[in-house]
Order: C-alpha cells, then sequence, then structure tokens
C-alpha cells in the first residue's frame, strides 16, 4: 500500500525559502509525539507538497504550520518555517530541539535553503551532541568543524580553516558568499540524510502526509 496520495509522477518538495528537520526513523508517530505537534490531519501528498510552499510564503505567521512526511530512505522529515535556523527567533530553541531529538533517535538535523540565493543552513547533531552548525547569514554562530561534504568543498575552494573565520570583507569570502562554494544545504543534507528536493516517499509505506500545528517555543 502506497503513503496517501502518492505515486511515482508526485511532485517533489519545493519552496523558495525550504526548512526542515530530519530524524532517523521511520517511526512517523513518534516523531509527532516528540515534537507536541497538534491538530494532526492526513493530507495528500499533492496538498502537502503545495502546502509547504504556501506556508514559507506566509508573512502573518510562518512558524506554526509544519508538514510530516511518511518515511523516505529511512528518514522523517518535518517542514516548514519552524525549522528555520536563520530566523533569529527560531535560531537557539530550535538547535536545542535539534539536540534533544538526536539524543532520542540517535541522528537529527536542521537544514534551511534558499532557491532566491539568500541564504544556507544546516545543523547536524548525533546522540545529544551537535556536529556542525552552519549559518551563512550568521557565520559567527556556526558550531563544530566542517566535515564530509562541505569540507570537501572548502578545500576546493582554497578555503584551508573554517568559513566563519574568513574576513567577510576579503575577496575570498566575498567570492565565497556569492555561490557558497556549490555547497548548499540540500548538497549536505543529500550526503548526512536525504535531500527533499530530489526524493519522493518510500513506495509501500503505509503513512500518509500529515499537516500539524507545532507548539510555541517558550
Amino acid at each position: 500500500m502506497q503513503a496517501m496520495g502518492t505515486s511515482d509522477s508526485a511532485p517533489l518538495i519545493r519552496a523558495c525559502w525550504l526548512s526542515w528537520l530530519a530524524v532517523e526513523t521511520v517511526d512517523q508517530a513518534e516523531v509527532v509525539k516528540a515534537l507536541g505537534l497538534t491538530d494532526v490531519r492526513e493530507t495528500t501528498w499533492v496538498d502537502g507538497v503545495e502546502l509547504i510552499d504556501e506556508v514559507a510564503h506566509d508573512e502573518e505567521e510562518p512558524f506554526s504550520t509544519v508538514v510530516v512526511t511518511p518515511p523516505m530512505q529511512g528518514w522523517t522529515l518535518v517542514v516548514g518555517p519552524y525549522f528555520g535556523l536563520p530566523y533569529p527567533q527560531q535560531t537557539a530553541p530550535v538547535t536545542d530541539l535539534c539536540r534533544e531529538l538526536s539524543a532520542h533517535f540517535g541522528k537529527a538535523q536542521l537544514f534551511f535553503h534558499s532557491e532566491q540565493n539568500d541564504g544556507e543552513a544546516w545543523l547536524i547533531a548525533e546522540r545529544g551532541r551537535i556536529l556542525r552548525r552552519w549559518i551563512s547569514e550568521y557565520p559567527k554562530l556556526a558550531l563544530g568543524e566542517p566535515f564530509g561534504v562541505e569540507r570537501r568543498l572548502l578545500d576546493a575552494y582554497g578555503i584551508t580553516g573554517q568559513p566563519e573565520d574568513l574576513d567577510p570583507d576579503s575577496d575570498l569570502a566575498g567570492d565565497w558568499a556569492a555561490t557558497w562554494g556549490d555547497c548548499w544545504a540540500t548538497t549536505v543534507a543529500e550526503e548526512s540524510s536525504i535531500d527533499p528536493t530530489t526524493a519522493a516517499a518510500d513506495k509501500g509505506s503505509n503513512s500518509s502526509m500529515l499537516m500539524a500545528i507545532a507548539p510555541t517555543f517558550e
């Protein structure tokens, strides 16, 4: 049985500003419980993808509605600006949340990708420890050391240290910021977990796409 409303031609998840949480588990219900989501309702994959794009553009109340995917290659994703690392009011609470989720599930990650080329961000956490946080708009908020594809692309660009240590007025920093050396959040996600802009729900999954309301951070 396929997830509700999915097919081989189902649209991929896209938004001008895409924020998502990735948790390494196929237990969608446990993710919903751990996040304390309320008003949980099933929706089709197509409608869920449309809602993700709508919420990304909603300036009046952008940080409450989220969409929970069925299992995708061993991961469950929760999508919405609620998880937006670059948004100052969200940065600290979602960082703490991701760390806590990684302690519970083993691995949890946050990503922000802009199709408008105005920012990229990611946070990789494992077993209650943050391995790396990078927010392109706020380099000083970086945590941990670059690794994996981020490290390889930095090396290829001639940046041997950490990008947060670059002189922001230097030519190298300016050149890097123009394209981030093709080191997008989606690039990191593809290696570390799953890139939702290129993947669909697992075939045979009994879980449906869900829409829900996330709790307010205190």
